[in-house]
């Protein structure tokens, strides 16, 4: 009987793989939405980039969006038993242990027993199978959604599993498509040599199964769907999903990466560096080859930089080397260079930004959509870069062309011809991408997986108490509050919201920040009357200007909402499960005002306006809680409403900083207001702000905010002269913001507007 026969012929409960007992008491015993992501590479465990830093970056998006994270290892001797030391994930085995931590059934064991050693695809695609079921049998009451990455079919029992009925209806399989063994074997000639053939067809098969029969099934770029189609694979089904992406961090001014690095490099010298695997696939042997082809006088003034971890080269003509004894072999005692093979691939990242100006090298003859370029794309290097498609496509969704030379793949002259022109060019300072353009992409991709999973998520989901009023589908909530935000908000109204007074939100735009909360009171213990306690106020009228447009790209909303169109249908339509406990306030909150009741929450994401500002002020804070009540900036950390800042000074010997949540920042009310003696009556926040009260504003603010945001605090201070009419001072603050913090976050948009209305600076 074979596997197959055997798999369609066993009942469930012949086939039930389970947990042993002691690791079940460490299991959660929640219904929340469960994520398993199956993988063999993830950054900050393995050394490795690529595969292993979408998975990274998914893990934490998934997680920072209400998913229970479980992360199955693939190709790793080492033991987990469950337990992680990543914060976003809660469990973490890896496929080898799965006879350790489960209670296998004869018929499993007998599986297992047949295969060789070389056989590891087919025996670890049986134990990620186990695992899967396992987990699956224990969160029998929640939606979990299983992705694999196509790469050696490791996903192909479980997906086999799915369609013939022995994996629970509960669990949504997923393959994204990164880079499977017929484009390796292109790439790079790993399985030229005849042995390996029959290992290679039969994976590459695998391969082609789980793609073409999950339940969903994912490719990165236009690129790799034509490859496989043009192998016969079936794509119709697919979606076009880019990689959510890693946005880096400021640059470390006390450059820790290249103390630690001791690299050999002379002032004189131009830094070249090969960024990727040391193997044929990512180009290194034609970028040796174009090295070498620079000449006498260009080999004395660079230094060459191999970032990338050492492998065995497959090449027929290569073996039995490896990529560090090739590289010696060929660049020894004529180029400068060294060999950095141990980093993690932050590591690796940060030591490239302190490196800069560098020219980069991206060299691969075929990629897919890469994480490389994604991140050499946000760093001020020059890029010489291979002009396929997928570089081109992932430079291209990040808005990435200044700095940038293509070479013709795999052609060793084109290389060294643009090597050259970027060596002639230096040191370019490059136009970079704003951060926040890039986060508007990074949330659009998230948007559009979470619109592609919601279904995974939400409409496999096995009966529940019907007495609940709460829709697991808002677990992940669209609008413009950031996950920890959320996750404060949804905390704060379960366990720390007393009742003593309402809860306000101002700007509720489509109620990421109302639903939050109102989860939250759904599950407040202390608080027995919940009716309308919650009360949402907005205009709700689509404005693009707004960001709203930008916000909602890649979900089922983009295109809906012109300019001018309501969209309280839309607000109404989310909130309808928790209608009972909120009041909604159509229209001009200036009009509307308040009921004079206690407020003891009042989220503020109105302040658009000094008008706005005041009456907010004049209408909601007389009526806060000393020492209890909270009052929650959304803006705060964005430069335009500057007057933000001058209120929260004005403010500090009445409310105490409680907390920061990204961009957004908590005040706790400790001390009886004297509203009338603050004046904000008057037409002008500069009527009754002085020149030192600005700069004590902001010195303040500074001082409280997160350090990677203090660009957006000196951008708000010189919104603040612009605001004042002072554009001169507006000049100089730009100045020196630019001296301290670069030319980064907000800092280039204020100077935009600040150079349209005549108050030009030189770069």
């Amino acid at each position: 009987m074979n596997q197959l026969t055997s798999l369609s012929q066993i009942s469930e409960n012949n086939f039930t793989a389970l947990f042993k007992p002691h690791l079940l008491e460490k299991f959660s015993q929640s219904t929340e939405p469960i994520a398993i992501l199956v993988t063999s590479e993830y950054e900050g465990i393995f050394r490795n980039g690529g595969i292993g830093t979408y998975y990274t970056t998914l893990s934490q998006k998934l997680a920072a969006q209400g998913a229970y994270i479980i992360l199955i290892l693939c190709q790793t001797q080492r033991n987990f038993h469950e337990e992680s030391t990543v914060p976003h994930i809660r469990h973490i085995f890896s496929a080898c242990e799965a006879q350790q931590v489960l209670e296998l059934q004869p018929v499993h064991l007998a599986i297992l027993s047949q295969f060789k050693d070389w056989e590891w695809v087919e025996s670890e695609s049986y134990k990620i199978l186990f695992l899967i079921q396992a987990i699956a049998t224990h969160f029998n009451q929640s939606p979990i959604y299983v992705e694999f990455p196509d790469l050696c079919g490791l996903g192909y029992r479980t997906i086999q599993a799915k369609r013939s009925g022995l994996l629970r209806k509960n669990c949504t399989t997923a393959v994204t498509m990164h880079s499977g063994q017929e484009w390796l074997n292109e790439a790079h000639e790993k399985y030229s040599v005849e042995e390996g053939w029959n290992w290679f067809r039969n994976v590459y098969s695998y391969e082609q199964y789980s793609f073409e029969n999950a339940d969903l099934a994912f490719f990165l770029s236009s690129f790799m769907e034509a490859k496989v189609k043009s192998y016969g694979w079936k794509t119709s089904h697919a979606v076009h999903l880019p990689y959510c992406f890693s946005i880096l961090p400021t640059l470390d001014k006390n450059r820790a990466m290249l103390a630690k690095a001791s690299l050999n490099l002379k002032r004189e010298h131009i830094p070249i560096v090969f960024f990727g695997r040391l193997e044929e696939r990512k180009g290194l042997l034609t970028f040796i080859d174009a090295i070498q082809q620079l000449g006498k006088k260009i080999s004395q003034q660079i230094y060459i930089i191999f970032l990338g971890k050492n492998v065995p080269l497959h090449s027929v003509k290569l073996q039995p080397q490896d990529s560090q004894q090739y590289i010696h072999q060929e660049l020894g005692g004529k180029f400068d260079y060294t060999i950095l093979s141990d980093l993690f691939s932050q590591e690796a990242i940060a030591l490239v930004h302190e490196l800069a100006p560098a020219i980069v090298c991206l060299t691969s003859p075929q990629e897919n959509f890469p994480n490389s370029s994604l991140e050499m794309g946000q760093l001020p290097v020059s890029l010489v870069v291979s002009n396929t498609g997928g570089f081109r496509e992932t430079l291209n969704w990040i808005d990435r062309s200044n700095g940038v030379r293509w070479f013709e793949p795999g052609n060793s002259q084109s290389l060294a011809c643009e090597i050259a022109s970027a060596i002639t060019a230096y040191p370019e300072t490059p136009t970079l991408p704003l951060r926040a353009f890039l986060e508007q992409v990074n949330q659009r991709l998230l948007n559009q997986r979470i619109e592609y999973m919601s279904p995974a998520f939400f409409q496999t989901t096995v009966s529940r108490n019907s007495s609940s009023n709460e829709d697991l589908s808002t677990s992940f909530l669209l609008g413009m509050t950031s996950a920890p935000e959320q996750d404060f908000l949804l905390d704060y109204a379960q366990n720390e919201y007393s009742g003593k007074g309402e809860i306000i939100d101002l700007g509720c735009w489509l109620g990421s920040a109302t639903i939050s909360v109102a989860k939250g009171l759904e599950k407040n213990l202390k608080v027995t009357v919940k009716n309308k306690r919650i009360h949402a106020y907005d205009i709700f009228i689509w404005e693009p200007s707004h960001n709203m447009d930008a916000s909602v790209k890649g979900t089922s909303l983009e295109g809906r909402y012109k300019q001018g169109d309501s969209f309280l249908d839309e607000f109404v339509r989310r909130i309808s499960p928790w209608s009972h406990s909120i009041a909604v306030y159509p229209g001009d909150v200036l009009k509307i005002g308040w009921n004079q009741r206690p407020i003891e929450y009042l989220f503020v994401d109105a302040m658009k306006s000094w008008e706005l500002t005041k009456s907010i002020f004049l209408n909601f804070y007389p009526h806060l809680i000393p020492m209890t009540s909270l009052v929650h900036y959304n803006d705060f950390a964005h430069f335009y409403e500057s007057w933000i800042y001058l209120l929260i000074y004005k403010l500090k010997p009445y409310f105490k900083h409680h907390c920061n949540l990204y961009q957004a920042a908590v005040f706790q009310y400790v001390n009886p207001l004297p509203i009338d003696s603050l004046l904000l009556e008057q037409d002008s926040p500069f009527s009754i702000f002085s020149h030192e009260d600005i700069d004590k504003a902001f010195e303040y603010s500074l001082e409280i905010v997160i350090e990677e945001l203090r660009p957006n605090i000196a951008a708000a201070k010189v919104m603040a002269f612009i605001h004042w009419g002072d554009l001169e001072q507006a000049k100089r603050e730009l100045i020196q913001a630019r001296e301290k913090y670069g030319n980064i976050l907000e800092i280039p948009e204020v100077a935009k507007l600040l150079s349209r209305i005549g108050g030009q600076v030189d770069e």
